[in-house]
């Protein structure tokens, strides 16, 4: 692994680890209504360049996609 290969593989977990931890405050809102759209934003707020990538790396580092992990983390959250 290059150099650079290794300093964007670390940038990818602190990015991902700081949208774990929106997520986590945001699944145990009171809003319900507004969860939705707010985690469908994450990615963007993280400085990641698609969804895609996101979830992809997502599911790779909790084990479960986005959507279970917030119905386990709160289920009556309507993500």
């Amino acid at each position: 692994m290059g150099k650079d290969e290794i300093i964007i593989n670390e940038l990818n977990k602190t990015k991902l680890t700081y949208a774990v931890s929106l997520i986590d405050r945001l699944v145990m809102s009171k809003d319900l209504n507004k969860i939705n759209n707010d985690l469908h934003n994450v990615w963007r707020i993280c400085g990641f360049k698609s969804r895609e990538k996101f979830e992809t790396l997502f599911k790779s580092y909790k084990g479960y996609s986005l959507g279970d992990y917030c119905k386990k983390l709160n289920p009556n959250c309507n993500c």
